[in-house]
């Protein structure tokens, strides 16, 4: 049979990953990653001389900005066609082609939150992490071990896509203090996705406003004070796994 790992490039997968020295990690990309994420994933596979398997969706392989601007329509917490179309789906794909086959997901002991509840014939789905009553810090301490612990900007605090519509407002305007180049792209996407109706389509409705005037406001602090500090206690790695929990 074969076995896969749900790798998300957080430290719960990366951990279950090095884990399971037997199972192939497989990636579902948006196309719409960090640049830090994309650099872990690389440094994954020259440590352990394994390779990820990086999958996409065969409708649109230029990922949610190509699916976003054909339909004039951004994900929401109503709409979450983000996750299902290029998470669920492109897993789901592979997986059937390469049956028998388990999945391993990185569910931990620590948590209660429901697992993937994907029915497919041939498909065992599993979660080591939990059976082998593992916390989140045995996890941190298997990737320290590893030198293979995500370390993760603060505008990842909570990780997901770049254009990930959980994003908090502080780290939408980290992103404009520290990675103003990818704020211009989602700008330039929000404002090109609205519609003939005027209403307009926050990218990041937890800010409650556009991201246009989000950077029209002044800061009431020092970022490169502030960002400083915090990128030298932010939380490690990302939390969004292959279905997105939260």
């Amino acid at each position: 049979m074969n076995s896969y790992v749900a790798f998300s490039g957080g430290i719960d997968s990366t951990a279950l990953a090095l884990l399971r020295e037997d199972a192939h990690p497989i990636f579902a990309d948006t196309g719409w990653e960090f640049p830090e994420l994309y650099a872990h994933l690389d440094k994954f596979e020259r440590v352990t001389s394994r390779e990820i398997t990086r999958i996409k969706p065969k409708k649109f392989p230029g990922g949610i900005p190509e699916r976003a601007r054909y339909s004039h329509f951004l994900p929401n917490h109503g709409a979450r066609w983000c996750t299902q179309q290029f998470k669920i789906e492109p897993m789901n794909d592979f997986l059937k082609t390469h049956t028998p086959a388990e999945l391993l997901i990185g569910l931990r002991a620590d948590e209660e939150r429901v697992g993937n509840l994907t029915k497919m014939d041939y498909l065992i789905i599993r979660y080591p992490l939990r059976e082998a009553g593992m916390t989140r810090l045995d996890c941190v301490r298997l990737c320290a071990k590893n030198d293979l612990l995500p370390r993760y900007p603060v505008y990842m605090a909570r990780g997901g896509c770049i254009g990930c519509f959980y994003k908090r407002r502080s780290e939408v305007q980290a992103m404009a203090v520290l990675v103003p180049s990818i704020l211009d792209e989602l700008q330039a996407l929000e404002e090109e996705v609205q519609d003939e109706r005027g209403t307009f389509f926050h990218m990041f409705p937890n800010v409650g406003q556009s991201i246009a005037d989000l950077r029209a406001q002044p800061m009431l602090f020092d970022p490169a004070e502030v960002y400083t500090q915090a990128a030298d206690k932010s939380d490690m790695g990302a939390a969004c796994g292959l279905f997105c929990n939260r």
